[in-house]
């Protein structure tokens, strides 16, 4: 005889809000409350992991590396250094390795966080597009068209070539020359975009020369995440440690008792 739906209805509630295991010590809790300790970023959780803190217990995509005291994270195939993190505003400032020592790197790979829990702190973040592979400018004058957003020009060296590159830090529609604008960075071979902190964005068109673009790079860029934070400090306000199943693919709450769903205390959220 089958058991009534209403039967089965709140079995299954009870299911999901029961410990997916059981110990007197939980050893994910346990590993869990290691914290991350590299350089100038100290004492970080989740949702980070790496080093000392296992894969689960943190979020797809926020692994972090330490190299020679650096903390670095690989989004999108693009590999960044991490300046600064701040958990309680889900904030992460960090910049593009290939670019903070040169801006002609061997490899031109733009900046995405499409399908990524990153997307750009739209309130510090613009982007800027760099040309390589370009004919000079030679129809306007470069202290003119460095105050519509347009660099002086710089050469690089990639692959064993030598070629001429510009940087833009505006919409070429924003621009008064943006027809001669169009004509001469249209036929150039690659463009690159990558963003930079908007306070720096004065300094790029003023000046507009390859040693303040460097200087822009270095300090990189704010981004914003979304991985469960508020899950997260309902677990964590109840004693337990914030992870990631890697069967399911669900936030969990690692308690001294097991692992839950939500946090410690077993109620509905």
């Amino acid at each position: 005889m089958m058991p009534p739906p209403w039967f089965i209805s709140i079995l299954t509630m009870i299911l999901s809000l029961a410990p997916k295991s059981m110990s007197a010590n939980d050893e994910n809790a346990s590993s869990c409350s290691a914290r991350i300790h590299c350089g100038d970023i100290q004492d970080i959780g989740y949702p980070f992991w790496g080093l000392d803190r296992p894969e689960s217990c943190g979020y797809p995509g926020f692994r972090l590396n330490c190299n020679d005291d650096n903390p670095e994270i690989t989004i999108m195939s693009a590999t960044y250094r991490v300046l600064h993190i701040n958990t309680s505003s889900q904030l992460l400032q960090v910049a593009r390795m290939d670019y903070t020592e040169s801006i002609c790197p061997t490899y031109l790979l733009n900046s995405s966080f499409n399908s990524t829990p990153f997307a750009y702190n739209r309130e510090s973040t613009l982007d800027i597009w760099l040309f390589y592979g370009c004919q000079p400018l030679t129809d306007v004058q470069n202290n003119s068209t460095s105050t519509q957003g347009i660099s002086s020009q710089f050469e690089c060296t990639i692959n064993e070539t030598n070629i001429i590159g510009y940087y833009l830090t505006r919409n070429v529609s924003e621009t008064s020359f943006d027809t001669v604008i169009r004509n001469t960075l249209g036929s150039c071979n690659y463009s690159v975009s990558i963003p930079v902190m908007s306070s720096e964005v004065p300094s790029l068109e003023e000046i507009g020369n390859s040693d303040i673009l460097e200087e822009a790079l270095s300090l990189g860029f704010e981004l914003r995440w979304s991985a469960n934070d508020s899950m997260c400090k309902s677990c964590e306000d109840s004693g337990g440690q914030c992870g990631h199943d890697l069967i399911t693919a669900e936030f969990t709450c690692y308690c001294s008792d097991g692992s839950y769903p939500r946090d410690c205390r077993l109620t509905p959220q």
